[in-house]
C-alpha cells in the first residue's frame, strides 16, 4: 500500500502535501517468505526504485525512510549464513546511496531503537496475533519520540552552546589539588568515562554546536591540563571562551551571553555540583541545567541524551563547521570596538566585504537555518519551510537574495537573506529581511537595502514597500525603516508597522557604507 501511495500522483498522500514524511518499514513484511537472497534483493531494488522515483519527481519534499530490523526467526545451524543480517545490510547500503544523491532524503534509524529497547520489548507477539499490530506501546512511544526530535531539528529549534565545568566533569578529580598527574583521564578504568565523555563533546562541537568553559579554578592549572595532558580529547581551540576564575558561574555566563550575542535560552550548563546548578537555575532561569549523573559511568549516555534533546542536527553546512572560529572572531571584534575611538572608526578598520547574490537551490539549507533560528534581526519572523523557499526561488513573483560577510578577523559565511515579492509592475515588497545576530551593529543592512533600492529603481519600479511585524525578540529592528527614511503609512493594533518608499522621486540614495560590496 505504501508503494501505491508513493507512486500514484492522485493518492491521498500526494494530495495531503506533507512538510515531511516518515516511511517506517517492517523487515519481515518487506522480505516476505523467500529464503533466496538473490530473489529478495531483487525485490528490494524495486522498492528502492519506487522511492528514488518519488524523490526525483518531488525534490522539495522531505522524506525519512527507515532502515530494517529483520528478526532471526528461522531455526538453523550455527554454521549457516544468517540471511536476515545480509539483507539488513543490503537495504541500508542502497538507502545510503540515495541519501548521498538526494538532499531531502534522510535515513530513520529504526534499527537503533530496536537495539536500545530490545526485541523482546519492541515487538508484541500477542498484539500481532490478536490485532495485526507488531509494535509494543513502548516501541510506539520510542518511535514517536525520535520522530519529534527529527521534526524539531527540521524546524531549526535547537540550542547553540554547551557551557561546561571542568573538575569532576570534563575530567575526574580537582586539578588544583590533585595536579595534572592526579586527575582521572585515561583509556581504561575510571578515567575512561571522562575521555569517552570528551569524545562525544568533540563530536557535538564538530556539528557546529559551540562549547564554552565556566570553572572556578586557577587558569594556569587548567591550561596545563589542556596543553600537556596526553589523554585530553578537547583542546583550547574547541572552546569559544574559557571563563576560568573565582566568580560565580552565573556571572560568567552573563558575560558569555553578552560576548557571544546569544540568548540564555540557547545555552545548556553542565556541572557536577548541585549547588552550582541550583544557583544557575535561580539566577538565569532560561539556561537549561540538566541533572548531572551521580554515577559517572553514565556520562557518555548523559551527553548523548543532551544532544538528542537539545542539539539534534539534520545536516551540517560549511557555516556550521566554522561556528567556533566565527564566535571567536566576534570576541576579537568586541575587543577591537572597545579600543576604537568611535563606532565609525571601528567599522572603517574592519575591512568588511559583503557578497550578495540571487539565491539558488544550493543556498536553501542555509536559508532554512536562518529563517528558523533568526529572531532579533528579523523584520517579519515568517517561518518558511524548505519547499516554500524553493517555490520562491523558482517563481517569477519573487526575488530572493542571500548575502555573506567577511572581514579582517575571518569569514562569517552566509549571514542574511531578503525575500522580495513583486506586487505588480510598479511595486515590490520586502516580504522577509533577516540577518544573523552575530553581525548586527555593523551597518551591513543599510548597504543591502541600498542595493535592493537601486536594483529595483533601475528595473523601473516606482515603490518599495516594507513591514515590521512586532515580536518579543525583534525590538532591535523596530526603527530600521524609520532610520532609513521610509514613509510610515500604517500601524495596526498589534504594533506592526507598514512602510513605503517612492523610488523614482529620490536622487541616488546614500546609506552608510563601511564595506566593499560585491554582486555575484
Amino acid at each position: 500500500m505504501w508503494v501505491q501511495e508513493l507512486t500514484n500522483p492522485d493518492s491521498s498522500f500526494h494530495t495531503f502535501q506533507s512538510d515531511c514524511t516518515f516511511l517506517l518499514l517492517d523487515g519481515d513484511e518487506l522480505v516476505g517468505n523467500s529464503l533466496i537472497y538473490e530473489d529478495v534483493i531483487s525485490e528490494m531494488d524495486k522498492y528502492i526504485g519506487y522511492i528514488k522515483g518519488y524523490l526525483n519527481k518531488n525534490p522539495d519534499r522531505i522524506l525519512f525512510v527507515s532502515n530494517l530490523d529483520i528478526p532471526l526467526r528461522r531455526i538453523q545451524s550455527v554454521k549457516e549464513d544468517r540471511l536476515e543480517r545480509k539483507l539488513e545490510y543490503y537495504w541500508l547500503e542502497r538507502l545510503s546511496e540515495l541519501n548521498k544523491l538526494h538532499e531531502r532524503l534522510f535515513i530513520y534509524d529504526l534499527k537503533q531503537i530496536v537495539e536500545e529497547i530490545g526485541r523482546s520489548q519492541f515487538y508484541s507477539a500477542k498484539m500481532w496475533y490478536l490485532g495485526g499490530m507488531k509494535f509494543s506501546r513502548a516501541a510506539e512511544a520510542a518511535i514517536l519520540k525520535e520522530m519529534l526530535l527529527m521534526i524539531k531539528a527540521l524546524q531549526g529549534n535547537k540550542k547553540k552552546c554547551i557551557v561546561i565545568d571542568l573538575d569532576n566533569t570534563l575530567w575526574g578529580g580537582v586539578v588544583g589539588e590533585d595536579g595534572i598527574k592526579g586527575i582521572e583521564l585515561s583509556d581504561f578504568k575510571e578515567g575512561a568515562r571522562y575521555k569517552d565523555f570528551q569524545k562525544r563533546l568533540k563530536e557535538i562541537n564538530d556539528l557546529g554546536i559551540i562549547l564554552a568553559v565556566a570553572s572556578k579554578n586557577n587558569l594556569s592549572d587548567v591550561l596545563e591540563v589542556f596543553r600537556q595532558h596526553k589523554q585530553m580529547i578537547l583542546s583550547e581551540e574547541n572552546f569559544v571562551s574559557m571563563k576560568v576564575n573565582w566568580k560565580d558561574k552565573f556571572e560568567n555566563i552573563t558575560e558569555l551571553i553578552d560576548e557571544l550575542n546569544i540568548g540564555p535560552d540557547s545555552m545548556v550548563f553542565i556541572d557536577d555540583n548541585p549547588i552550582e546548578r541550583g544557583q544557575m537555575k535561580a539566577a538565569i532561569s532560561e539556561v537549561e541545567v540538566p541533572e548531572f549523573p551521580v554515577d559517572t559511568s553514565k556520562l557518555e549516555g548523559f551527553i548523548t541524551e543532551i544532544y538528542k534533546t537539545h542539539f539534534v542536527t539534520i545536516s551540517v553546512s560549511s557555516e556550521d563547521k566554522k561556528k567556533t572560529e566565527m564566535y571567536r572572531g566576534n570576541a576579537e571584534r568586541k575587543k577591537d570596538l572597545q579600543q576604537a575611538g568611535s563606532l565609525e572608526q571601528f567599522l572603517s578598520n574592519l575591512n568588511m566585504k559583503i557578497t550578495i547574490w540571487q539565491a539558488q537551490h544550493a543556498d536553501v539549507p542555509r536559508i532554512v537555518q536562518l529563517v528558523q533560528k533568526t529572531n532579533q534581526f528579523n523584520l517579519t519572523t515568517k517561518r518558511y519551510t524548505e519547499s516554500d523557499l524553493i517555490e520562491f526561488i523558482t517563481s517569477a513573483e519573487y526575488t530572493v537574495y542571500v548575502f555573506a560577510l567577511c572581514d579582517k578577523f575571518g569569514d562569517n559565511g552566509t549571514v542574511g537573506m531578503i525575500i522580495l515579492k513583486h506586487i505588480d509592475h510598479e511595486c515590490v515588497e520586502i516580504d522577509s529581511f533577516l540577518m544573523s545576530c552575530r553581525v548586527m551593529g555593523r551597518k551591513v543592512e543599510e548597504q543591502v537595502i541600498e542595493f535592493v533600492e537601486k536594483t529595483f529603481k533601475s528595473n523601473g519600479y516606482t515603490f518599495l514597500k516594507a513591514t515590521y511585524m512586532k515580536t518579543q525578540k525583534n525590538n532591535p529592528v523596530e526603527k530600521l525603516f524609520d532610520v532609513l527614511n521610509y514613509e510610515l503609512y500604517r500601524i495596526d493594533d498589534a504594533g506592526n508597522k507598514y512602510y513605503k518608499l517612492a523610488l523614482k522621486e529620490l536622487p541616488p540614495l546614500a546609506r552608510s557604507s563601511y564595506a566593499e560590496m560585491r554582486i555575484v
